[in-house]
């Protein structure tokens, strides 16, 4: 297992296991100046870089007593939450009324994603083992899995079309850009870089996609064609950019800065120029996006103290709170003109008890071809003894037999299967006449699953376990 950790996959499981310890907010990797680190850009014919000034911002003074948004907001926003108890997919009117749930997993369900036809809801979750790209009606319904890569895919966007979405995913080695058909699952590769490209958002006519990306050594924001051309750079700035988010009228993109020392919510053209500052909140704002009107902004902060969602008209001049509740309520998105809710959508019924998944594949733990990547491993003192055979090795602490049994595991042997350490055990419980052999993977992680048989156990031993695997 790499030691190497990307900013897709921190800032998942940052999500899932420490929430509220580490910001959404890119980090910053430094590249040597004028070295184009051996990349090879997805269109033959090289980009050349653009070389723009610093930005000239033009600063929207809010009143000091924010005045409300009158009665024209319109739509519904839907963002994610632990206000009970895991991070679930919510969606409220655009007044902050009615808050209705839409997912109930013990996963990582985030990033949502409106369509723009209003008939569907993209968004990130772990549920399958992996962060993957889901679809659900605005009622909660209809669940589809749209990706299933062994890899990170996040942060969907979609195009004007509704039939398409961008996304972020790692499964090339670091953080790219990608867009897959709604229809028939078709991926394509958009972006092209050693560095991290990431929050993507697609212009209002389809043909353009604009993004975050540390090319530059600090967070800057780009735009590029839908087929991969054209790359051009928006902003220079010293500070970090980030967030950019196409209005859906087409004339305006919004985006967070720090460029004044706090994270605030800005708008600039679609070339880069007439930069505006629209808050001065003093604080970290996140994930700003547009009504779909195009006159008003939501967007997360921590500005009251618990991270909320606000929304702000276009000029600055007026502000709402919509949601007020000890809980993290972030990332949100705007839906197209649909109408209110009238009452809150039934919550969903509950996945089983349990923060990991049982796996549907046969195979799946019980052949050196297809172990349980853990990632690390568990054996304390015992790694690469044989002696240890003899003895029973707490490997999966987060096992349990089928009536919820306690796990008598014992070490067999330590393979070497692809060039991964294997170990085999052999796993048995109370009532069992005849022990299974299993297999686990030390070197690679993918999020673990119970295997079929098997139930997940504790959720502290099974958090331990992941954390363990990735820190």
């Amino acid at each position: 297992m790499t030691g190497k950790r990307n900013f897709l996959l921190k800032l998942f499981f940052c999500l899932a296991i420490t929430l509220g310890a580490c910001g959404l907010q890119p980090e910053s990797t430094p590249q040597p100046e004028n070295s184009d680190n051996g990349f090879v850009r997805p269109t033959e014919t090289p980009i050349p870089w653009v070389t723009i000034p610093a930005d000239v911002v033009t600063t929207l003074t809010p009143t000091v007593t924010m005045q409300p948004i009158g009665g024209s907001l319109q739509g519904r926003i839907a963002f994610q939450s632990d206000r009970d108890g895991s991070l679930e997919i919510y969606v409220m009117n655009a007044d902050g009324s009615n808050v209705s749930r839409l997912t109930n997993n013990p996963a990582v369900d985030v990033f949502p994603a409106w369509s723009p036809d209003g008939n569907r809801i993209a968004f990130a979750s772990d549920r399958g083992g992996f962060p993957d790209i889901y679809l659900v009606n605005p009622d909660g319904t209809n669940l589809q899995r749209l990706t299933n890569s062994a890899s990170a895919d996040v942060t969907p966007a979609w195009s004007n079309t509704a039939d398409e979405l961008a996304f972020v995913s790692n499964r090339d080695g670091n953080d790219e850009i990608y867009s897959i058909s709604i229809n028939t699952g078709a991926t394509q590769r958009i972006t092209n870089d050693s560095s991290a490209d990431y929050f993507p958002s697609w212009s209002a006519d389809g043909e353009w996609i604009v993004f975050t990306t540390d090319r530059d050594i600090n967070p800057e924001i780009y735009k590029v064609r839908r087929d991969g051309s054209e790359l051009t750079r928006l902003t220079d700035d010293p500070g970090d950019d980030s967030n950019p988010a196409w209005s859906p009228d087409g004339t305006r993109i919004v985006f967070t800065s720090n460029r004044n020392g706090f994270y605030e919510v800005y708008t600039m053209d679609t070339n880069g120029g007439n930069v505006t500052k629209v808050t001065d909140a003093r604080s970290l704002l996140d994930e700003p996006n547009w009504s779909p009107d195009s006159r008003a902004i939501t967007f997360s902060s921590s500005k009251d103290g618990q991270k909320e969602i606000y929304v702000i008209t276009a000029d600055g001049i007026a502000e709402n709170r919509l949601t007020n509740l000890p809980a993290a309520d972030f990332y949100p998105d705007w839906s197209p003109q649909i109408s209110f809710l009238d009452v809150p959508i039934a919550a969903p019924t509950g996945a089983p008890e349990g923060v990991c998944i049982n796996s549907d594949d046969p195979t799946y733990g019980y052949t050196p071809q297809n172990p349980i990547r853990i990632g690390y491993d568990p054996r304390g003192g015992h790694e690469n003894e044989l002696s240890a055979a003899a003895e029973e090795v707490d490997c999966l602490p987060w096992l349990l037999g089928p009536q919820g049994q306690e796990l008598e595991i014992t070490l067999v042997q330590e393979l070497t299967v692809d060039s991964a350490l294997i170990c085999e055990v052999t796993v048995n419980y109370p009532g069992k006449n005849t022990p299974d052999l299993m297999y686990f993977d030390i070197y690679n992680y993918e999020q673990p699953r119970a295997p079929i048989g098997y139930l997940c156990g504790s959720p502290v031993e099974y958090l331990k376990s992941i954390t363990e695997a990735l820190y």
